[in-house]
């Protein structure tokens, strides 16, 4: 589904034309939609993997501008093994390493803030790091006519979407409820793609099965 297949229905399903959803409007149920489904469920397709850099002495670690939550982090010492750092709430990491001057091998790190990570204890040199995350992708637009998101989960959109137009103009109850629940249906379904069907191993896992209900037998 298309951008402007998206717009389409979103004022066909409401009968709403676009003297009231306007683009700009409709751009704001796209953005809410999106971020409401990544919210949701991680999506393979949007994870990555980057290289960075820790500084001797600075104990912050900028994080890429498009993460939307953090994976893993991997410290990959020029000698010796790598090593996964372990995630701890900063409030742990001030009182683990107290001393912000004091510098170590580094073992945990933490989110700072939006655009920052904390790492504890200080880098005793500069090491390199890989970082695995979920990124933003870039929204659906005119400008951007077609996304993974529109094209592989198109009914998620759409009701994702409309659960905001019917929110927005404060339509009947019934229809807002009927789209909450097709909404949850679509999510639930990629959510069956992505955690279930991409994440195993036929060979060892065997195929998924999925349990069908069945009467029980009569006297």
């Amino acid at each position: 589904m298309t951008y402007n297949e998206l717009v389409t229905n979103i004022r066909n399903y409401t009968e709403v034309n676009s003297n009231v959803f306007t683009n700009a409007v409709i751009d704001t149920f796209i953005t809410m939609a999106e971020n409401q489904i990544l919210r949701e469920i991680d999506l393979d397709v949007f994870k990555l993997e980057v290289t960075g850099s820790m500084t001797q002495g600075n104990k912050f670690l900028t994080a890429p501008t498009d993460l939307l939550t953090h994976r893993y982090m991997i410290l990959t010492p020029t000698s010796g093994d790598q090593l996964f750092l372990d995630f701890r709430d900063t409030s742990f990491m001030k009182e683990y390493w107290d001393n912000g001057t004091t510098q170590g091998t580094p073992k945990y790190y933490s989110v700072w803030n939006q655009a920052t990570f904390y790492i504890a204890p200080t880098p005793n040199q500069n090491y390199s790091v890989e970082l695995g995350y979920i990124y933003r992708p870039t929204q659906l637009s005119s400008a951007n006519p077609n996304t993974w998101i529109s094209s592989n989960a198109p009914e998620a959109l759409l009701y994702a979407c409309l659960i905001q137009a019917y929110s927005y103009t404060k339509g009947p109850a019934e229809m807002l409820q009927y789209f909450r629940g097709a909404y949850k249906e679509a999510l639930q379904g990629l959510g069956a793609e992505q955690q279930g069907r991409r994440r195993r191993d036929e060979y060892r896992d065997g195929m998924l099965r999925i349990p069908l209900k069945s009467d029980s037998p009569g006297p």
